[in-house]
């Protein structure tokens, strides 16, 4: 049987995110709920489905062809009753301004395959290839494998965005096919960690050391004013990765954005920090220096 995962997107010719020109597969599920999360479609595991009012003209299919009923008209508008919703798509299917669409689809690691080898050519002239990133990719071993071991016996580059919250098993299983880990470190601090994240890192922090020891890791730390740019925050992360460098490529320090939010509206959402200012070049340049004082080569954005 063929592994299988829910695919959101497919970004071609990506030039971050690894060496090269990339592909990028987004998969969906995530066991964690980062509260700044960019890419909130993305961590449910099934499909959902995304309004977007401004788009719709009105033509009253959708009424008429959803199975559960959750939709009608009410004042001369749309009205939407999103806990009779199963996300079974059949609106979409009807709306011709994709006012409803629904987010992921099921491929298998052979489908996905045949998409982004439409642009080998440019993989192999650039060093690029495949990431595969989410939501949580290695929630899904068995489909990055089934590509990634493909791509590696054609001498391409494979790799993995990963917020480090899955199993060790995880891990090791796709070592044997996997270029370079892009590892997201959010704070070293686990009380603060399930508060803004809601898990704790204990076993984040165990997957990065162990990580560290047999593969290219890049560590992504996105930088949330207020959350995690104290001092101690910068102190902590500082001393945890100090002591790990030589086995760490680089720091990236991301700065925070709020560019999902439209994202949040569509899927029915709550945003959670709409108060949340965007970090000051003068910020981003501080924490830079601070770390590079730790030893550590650091870059900001990635």
């Amino acid at each position: 049987m063929q592994a299988q995962a829910v695919i959101t997107n497919i970004q071609k010719f990506s030039v971050h995110d690894g060496p090269g020109i990339r592909s990028i597969l987004f998969l969906k599920g995530c066991p964690l709920r980062c509260q700044w999360c960019a890419n909130p479609e993305n961590i449910a595991p099934q499909p959902q489905l995304m309004l977007y009012p401004l788009k719709c003209i009105h033509c009253g299919l959708c009424i008429s062809r959803c199975p559960q009923g959750a939709i009608s008209t009410r004042d001369g508008a749309l009205s939407f009753q999103a806990e009779r919703c199963t996300n079974c798509g059949t609106c979409t299917k009807v709306c011709a301004s994709q006012a409803r669409v629904l987010k992921g689809a099921w491929m298998t690691a052979q489908e996905a395959r045949q998409e982004i080898d439409r642009d080998l050519p440019f993989y192999q002239n650039s060093g690029g290839g495949v990431t595969f990133s989410g939501g949580e990719p290695l929630l899904h071993p068995a489909f990055i494998i089934e590509i990634a071991r493909e791509y590696r016996q054609m001498g391409l580059n494979s790799a993995v965005e990963t917020c480090g919250c899955v199993s060790w098993d995880a891990f090791e299983a796709v070592l044997p096919w996997i270029d370079l880990f892009l590892f997201d470190l959010k704070c070293i601090d686990s009380a603060k960690h399930q508060q803004y994240c809601g898990r704790g890192n204990e076993q984040i922090l165990s997957n990065l050391s162990r990580l560290c020891q047999c593969a290219r890791v890049i560590v992504r730390m996105p930088i949330i004013p207020g959350i995690n740019d104290t001092d101690e925050d910068l102190r902590l992360a500082g001393a945890y990765l100090s002591e790990r460098k030589e086995h760490i490529e680089a720091v990236h320090c991301l700065p925070y954005h709020n560019m999902g939010l439209s994202k949040y509206e569509a899927l029915h959402m709550d945003y959670q920090m709409p108060d949340v200012a965007l970090p000051k070049s003068e910020a981003m340049n501080r924490i830079k220096t601070f770390l590079e004082s730790y030893g550590l080569h650091v870059q900001i954005g990635g």
